[in-house]
């Protein structure tokens, strides 16, 4: 970079990163602050885009995300650089992602070009469809693919990765596709057209805003764009050089972050004061190697591991308190008896719990407390299963948060 990096300490940057990422804000605040999300399918406790959104607004059920995204349209589901929630006002912009896949698809959807044809008329003659409302699309089938041997569903999501067809709203976590002319808003479709140069540097300044702040080297999946490196590194040079973006140095680390993030860190508090579960996908977590450098924080996403090959458990999630990662535990929610008045009420069943060193303080119980009975109330949980061999202290401290959580 050819700006002089600014020597920020990492207990600044700890700092600066967590009141940037976790600062408490309305729906509508906090989907604009993070810009993009990443989404999976996998619910044991919500899915992870519920989870990042429980952790920086209060009050959040699962499933409040779909007013901001399917309502308001102010989120557009997108590639940015996995499968993520999206701000609309970036569709433009993301035209990048779209034209790369198009290009790379090209010879693909030319094998396929009935099959295409016969869905997009489909879903513009009859409305929008899922992958089940186009059975009789085509029945042509595929071997070893991600998607299933369906064609039906390829050609749906090569469709959406180009642009040509959008994510209308989901039925039982299952995408529901149209035209984009019928979803996307209309100043957002009459937005001008960006040059290449234009549009990166947006998606850069966009991605820098999701994480807060990020290493210059950090995994080449988390600065995934469809453009060489050499050109992501000069773009990212530009930005800085036209003050658009700071550069750092942590500890000798380069990070590119968001100008003033420290300066407003300075000016609040110094922590999570009540302690919050994050997403196994959170935008806090997305550079797991600088996790571990800046925070002393080892995290592990092993869901996708065999059993037996697990260190920690099938869906860990983290537990931030202060200026700390303090703890992880593994849980799902299940639905448990019908309660008084006939309402079925929910459980979490905790399968794991482990501390971090040093374990937090007496003085920390509170926040702690405090802050699990608020992720019961977020899965509707007004019980909570212990596993066996948990002592006597933090069994004590999710009994007090559920007896919170039910008050």
């Amino acid at each position: 970079m050819s700006a002089t990096p600014r020597a920020v300490s990492p207990a600044d940057a700890r700092r600066a990163l967590l009141r940037q990422q976790l600062a408490p804000g309305s729906l509508d605040e906090v989907v604009q602050r993070l810009g993009s999300v990443q989404v999976d399918p996998l619910a044991p406790l919500g899915r992870n885009h519920d989870l990042v959104l429980q952790a920086r607004v209060d009050g959040y059920r699962i499933d409040d995300w779909q007013r901001p995204a399917y309502c308001d349209r102010r989120w557009v589901d997108a590639w940015d650089k996995q499968a993520c929630l999206t701000l609309s006002a970036d569709w433009p912009a993301r035209r990048l992602y779209r034209d790369h896949f198009a290009t790379g698809r090209a010879t693909w959807l030319a094998e396929h070009a009935d099959a295409v044809a016969a869905i997009l008329a489909r879903i513009e003659i009859d409305g929008p469809r899922s992958s089940l409302g186009l059975e009789g699309a085509s029945s042509d089938r595929l071997r070893g693919t991600w998607y299933g041997p369906r064609l039906v569903r390829h050609v749906l999501r090569v469709l959406w990765h180009t642009g040509q067809l959008v994510t209308r709203e989901r039925e039982a976590g299952r995408h529901v596709y149209d035209l984009p002319e019928r979803v996307l808003p209309p100043e957002v479709l009459a937005a001008p057209a960006l040059d290449d140069a234009t549009a990166l540097r947006a998606l850069l300044l966009r991605r820098v805003q999701s994480a807060g702040a990020l290493r210059r080297a950090a995994d080449v999946g988390l600065w995934s764009l469809p453009v060489a490196p050499a050109t992501r590194r000069a773009a990212l040079a530009a930005l800085v050089e036209d003050g658009e973006l700071e550069a750092w140095d942590v500890g000798g680390v380069p990070y590119v972050a968001l100008p003033g993030l420290r300066e407003a860190a300075a000016q609040g508090a110094g922590g999570v004061e009540v302690a919050r579960v994050l997403a196994p996908l959170d935008n806090l977590t997305w550079d797991r190697r600088g996790l571990r450098d800046l925070f002393g924080f080892d995290y592990l996403w092993e869901v996708y591991k065999p059993a037996a090959a697990r260190r920690w458990g099938y869906y860990v999630v983290p537990v931030v308190l202060g200026d700390r990662f303090v703890a992880r535990f593994d849980a799902r929610r299940d639905s448990g008896s019908a309660a008084a008045g006939g309402r079925a009420a929910a459980r979490l069943r905790v399968h794991g719990w482990w501390w971090e060193e040093p374990r937090p303080d007496a003085r920390a119980v509170d926040g702690l407390r405090r802050g699990l009975a608020r992720f019961l109330c977020y899965l509707g949980a007004d019980a909570v299963a212990l596993p066996r061999g948990l002592d006597r202290h933090t069994r004590a401290l999710w009994q007090a948060a559920a007896a919170e959580a039910r008050a």
